[in-house]
């Protein structure tokens, strides 16, 4: 299915250990509500360890939803979840309707 409704954010710790912490935090919250996003519309979750920006300790995180009902349904299922008040960190979010998409996995 293709994905109507992307965000993309991007979270920046204080240390390598934070941002290992956070990690092994999301590992477990995947573990613990895959399902449900997953039937409220995700249709795919990456997590990504920034390695171009020198001394940053930067996560991007990219969500693709079935469409908008999708997105607020997963919203309502992410707001829910507990923030990790020892572990602070900034993050800033943008979010894009999809305009163009090509799927280069498949076979010709």
């Amino acid at each position: 299915m293709t994905p109507r409704l992307m965000s993309y954010n991007q979270m920046d710790f204080q240390s390598k250990f934070h941002l290992e912490a956070e990690l092994n935090r999301m590992e477990e919250l995947v573990k613990q509500t895959k399902d449900k996003v997953k039937k409220a519309g995700l249709l795919s979750f990456t997590v990504t360890q920034i390695w171009n920006k020198q001394g940053n300790n930067r996560l991007g995180i990219h969500y693709a939803y079935r469409d908008e009902k999708a997105f607020i349904a997963c919203q309502k299922i992410f707001n829910g979840m507990p923030d990790d008040q020892d572990n602070p960190s900034i993050i800033n979010a943008d979010r894009g309707i999809v305009v163009i998409h090509e799927d280069m996995s498949g076979e010709d």
